[in-house]
């Protein structure tokens, strides 16, 4: 009896060493150790949940570096590729009630539809597209929706096979699957994945300040996304258009709004009278492929061995992690929750000025501080001091790999000035032939500017009929190169290897 009682004791010293930190000292912990961070700006924000409980929200800095205004707990923030989890969440729900069954194939809802190569749209579903499982790339889709504009859906079909790259069969994580099934689903019942999620996820839940509209705020009121440029300061990046709000990031959401989120997760049921079953949340979170990512060599820096309906599947320490980021120019975002240890945890960022790392290293530490990791408060002081150093190095980076792109002889270094007659005779509707690529290039007293689809941006000459486009100060420098014609005496227009010809607005 003695021996019984000395074991019971034992167990229970173990049990209350493993567990000493209570996850609201560890909030506490968390909640320090972010306003140690030196530089961190010009937002940051952290959440930390239970089932029942909001242990943390917190919020510093500004929301827009121009105007100085505050970010708060209701602020809507992107947060870019976590949309997949969403949109994962409402694929399980859909399929639940019949709406969009995730066995169902490519071929079942476009019968026409050709894939590159062998592949037969037959053979993979929509579960397949939300677990990065179809051996198909087109960047021109994914670079339309992300960054140019909405793709309708009946263009898809085509766009696929014009477009499509066969790949390796297995995971592959990307975008397309998510536009892909957004587009299928639109086909299919007549409404966008925007509308779907605001009538099955966002308002069942009572998520006022989430949406996959920006147009549902007024602008002053969402964070803007910033690159931080030294003595330049901020450089600010406006929020996504709706046209580039896609099914595999386009979702602006608040901390407070993640909370209630993450809470879901961990809850593994939806409220009363929500829709939202628990039989939906277990097929949102379950494995569905393995992702080879046991070697740490991820954004998490934890080993990762499965993805779900829009999440990873990781361990820390022996804890099954569901984790998942979120990046964009000028911005990043992080959210993951532990059913072993019963807390979600999120963290945002309104610029890339190294807050991808640190995004990442705020999920850890707080995980480290609950389970009191040996190597909690060694690593908190690292991450303290070596932060400015990562902000410096990854500043001089970008400075230099921006100099040596401008110093390039195709450059011509960058001694034409034209006057605004010379600029005003390359203005007009440019065409390829392809819809999706055409171009409206305009002249004001300013100098030239393109549009193409829902994004404007500024052209700077090089030399006579040679511009440079570039979105930011350390963005890839692109060509657009005017030429006449020698048999018409026409202008054209060469730009990411398409011809271009002028044609009436």
């Amino acid at each position: 009896m003695l021996l019984r009682h000395c074991c019971f004791s034992l167990l229970l010293l173990v049990s209350i060493t493993t567990h000493a930190t209570t996850p609201s000292e560890a909030a506490r912990k968390l909640d320090r150790f972010i306003d140690e961070i030196p530089q961190l700006g010009p937002g940051y924000a952290a959440v930390v949940v239970t089932a029942d409980e909001i242990l943390l929200n917190k919020v510093t800095g500004v929301r827009r570096a121009s105007t100085q205004a505050p970010l708060t707990v209701d602020t809507p923030i992107y947060i870019a590729s976590q949309t997949k989890a969403y949109v994962g969440l409402l694929a399980a729900i859909l399929d639940e009630r019949g709406v969009l069954k995730l066995d169902s194939t490519l071929a079942d809802h476009w019968p026409d539809l050709k894939l590159p190569g062998d592949a037969d749209p037959a053979d993979y579903t929509m579960a397949h597209l939300l677990t990065h499982q179809v051996p198909l790339d087109n960047d021109f889709i994914v670079d339309l929706e992300a960054y140019v504009t909405r793709v309708e859906p009946a263009d898809y079909p085509r766009l696929i096979h014009q477009y499509g790259a066969s790949r390796d069969a297995g995971f592959k994580y990307d975008n397309l699957g998510y536009n892909i099934y957004g587009a299928v689903l639109e086909t299919r019942t007549g409404k966008t994945w925007q509308r779907w999620l605001d009538e099955v996820v966002f308002d069942p839940l009572g998520l006022d300040q989430t949406s996959a509209r920006t147009s549902d705020f007024p602008l002053e009121e969402l964070a803007f996304s910033h690159i931080w440029q030294g003595d330049g300061g901020w450089h600010e990046v406006r929020p996504k258009t709706d046209g580039k709000m896609q099914s595999a990031g386009g979702i602006v959401t608040s901390t407070s709004d993640m909370a209630r989120w993450l809470q879901l997760q961990l809850q593994r049921v939806g409220p009363a009278k929500s829709g939202i079953s628990q039989q939906a949340l277990k097929v949102a979170h379950a494995s569905q492929v393995e992702t080879g990512m046991e070697d740490r060599r991820n954004p998490y820096e934890l080993a990762c061995t499965g993805y779900s309906l829009g999440w990873n599947l990781c361990d820390f320490e022996g804890h099954e992690v569901f984790i998942h980021g979120g990046g964009y120019t000028g911005n990043r975002t992080m959210m993951a929750f532990v059913p072993s240890l019963g807390v979600g945890v999120a963290a945002f960022s309104n610029s890339d000025n190294q807050t991808g790392w640190f995004t990442s290293r705020t999920v850890n530490m707080y995980l480290q501080f609950l389970t009191d990791h040996p190597n909690a408060e060694k690593m908190r002081q690292l991450r303290i001091e070596r932060y400015p150093e990562r902000v410096e190095r990854f500043l001089t980076y970008r400075r230099d790999e921006a100099a040596q792109n401008r110093a390039d002889e195709r450059w011509q270094g960058w001694t034409w000035r034209p006057d605004a007659v010379e600029l005003a005779r390359f203005a007009g509707v440019w065409r390829s032939g392809e819809p999706y690529r055409d171009l409206l290039i305009s002249a004001d007293q300013e100098g030239l500017s393109v549009t193409w689809g829902e994004e404007t941006t500024r052209l700077k000459p090089v030399s006579p009929g040679l511009f440079a486009l570039h979105q930011h100060p350390f963005s890839e420098l692109r060509a657009l190169a005017f030429r006449t014609d020698p048999d018409s005496d026409e202008l054209t227009l060469e730009f990411d290897d398409e011809q271009f010809s002028r044609s009436p607005r």
